[in-house]
């Protein structure tokens, strides 16, 4: 008579023969039922509707059944699972729901962590991409010129007319410095606007209205348009070309003059009559670059655009007035009787210049 009780039903020759258990729980069966008949009864049994199945019973273990009577444990399959086995943690009840929550979160973790780093890969490529282009855009302008583009871009060589440079242009500069060391009196010697970039570049800007004609081929002569009241009126005045087929190519002129000065403010003592001042052999000398950038006046920037009567001069500007003192720098008087002011000026040193400079580009630059 053999320890398993047989089924009830016929077992099929298709389904496996009985499986023998081997497991430490199963050697532990067979000495039970071997040494004592009346403890076979302490041994669970369980039922179906077809088989009754005596089996020893872990806490954790799993049961499957089949119309066979056929019943077969995870653990019973050699050593395989036996890390599972014998871990406390898996084999209690709930353990298993257990492992499958962590490895839940595990995996939640990972997807959290690959979409934040796509996420923050796409975001520093596109910070690098600004940057890349802010980074560009700084270099474009600070390779432009001396200093920034003007706001207006500058005419490449092959949109200047053929007839270049015979035409009527607007210098637009600023005032940059202002000497006064020719006089006594420094009220006397005026710069218009009176107020230079460093201190205000909005108030600096300074236009001056020049026609450039051409006698004949290859010569160019150069004219004060219209009426300049703060500036030297002049008429053809030789144009000298410079430096040919370089970057400090320009056209310059230099001529004498008498310049005129009203005071902004009386020099007399107890009279408060308009006073005019002359400064005898002023030096007006000016170079109309052809190559070099000019950066003034850049409206992008807040800088007026130095209402210009004709065309703006497309290159870099310098105008400059000169005069050095000694006797009779100034010759001062009244207004409108033109009364000599007996008020007598101390003559001053004949190096000590009166000046006013003006361009259209920041230093610093190679040109200055």
């Amino acid at each position: 008579m053999g320890i398993w009780p047989r089924s009830t039903s016929q077992q099929s020759p298709s389904e496996p023969p009985a499986k023998r258990i081997s497991t430490p729980a199963g050697h532990r069966l067979s000495a039970v039922l071997g040494s004592d008949p009346h403890k076979r009864n302490s041994v669970v049994r369980k039922t179906t509707p077809a088989v009754t199945v005596i089996e020893p019973r872990d806490s954790s273990e799993g049961q499957s059944q089949n119309s066979s009577g056929y019943s077969y444990s995870v653990w019973s399959d050699g050593e395989k699972f036996a890390v599972f086995r014998n871990n406390r943690q898996i084999t209690k009840p709930g353990g298993w729901k257990k492992i499958l929550i962590i490895i839940a979160i595990a995996i939640a973790a990972i997807i959290a962590l690959a979409v934040g780093l796509a996420v923050g890969l796409k975001k520093k490529g596109s910070d690098d991409s600004s940057n890349s282009q802010t980074l560009a855009s700084s270099q474009a302008s600070s390779t432009a010129g001396p200093n920034n583009r003007p706001a207006d871009p500058l005419p490449s060589p092959a949109s200047l007319s053929p007839d270049f440079p015979v035409g009527s242009y607007s210098m637009v500069t600023f005032l940059d410095t202002i000497q006064t060391n020719c006089t006594s009196n420094p009220l006397t010697w005026t710069c218009h606007p009176d107020t230079i970039y460093n201190t205000d570049p909005v108030k600096s800007v300074a236009t001056f209205n020049w026609v450039i004609s051409s006698p004949s081929k290859g010569k160019y002569r150069i004219s004060s348009d219209g009426d300049n009241p703060f500036s030297i009126s002049f008429k053809n005045a030789d144009l000298e070309l410079l430096d040919a087929g370089n970057e400090k190519e320009r056209y310059r002129f230099q001529l004498s003059q008498a310049k005129k000065v009203t005071p902004a403010q009386s020099i007399l003592k107890d009279d408060d009559a308009k006073v005019e001042c002359d400064f005898a052999s002023t030096s007006l000398q000016a170079s109309l670059y052809t190559k070099m950038e000019r950066s003034y006046p850049n409206t992008q920037k807040g800088e007026p655009d130095g209402d210009p009567k004709s065309p703006v001069w497309p290159f870099a500007v310098r105008i400059e007035q000169v005069v050095y003192g000694g006797e009779n720098v100034p010759s001062c008087r009244k207004v409108p009787s033109g009364e000599p002011i007996a008020q007598a000026f101390t003559a001053q040193d004949t190096s000590g210049p009166c000046s006013c400079l003006y361009r259209n580009w920041r230093t610093p630059s190679p040109y200055s």
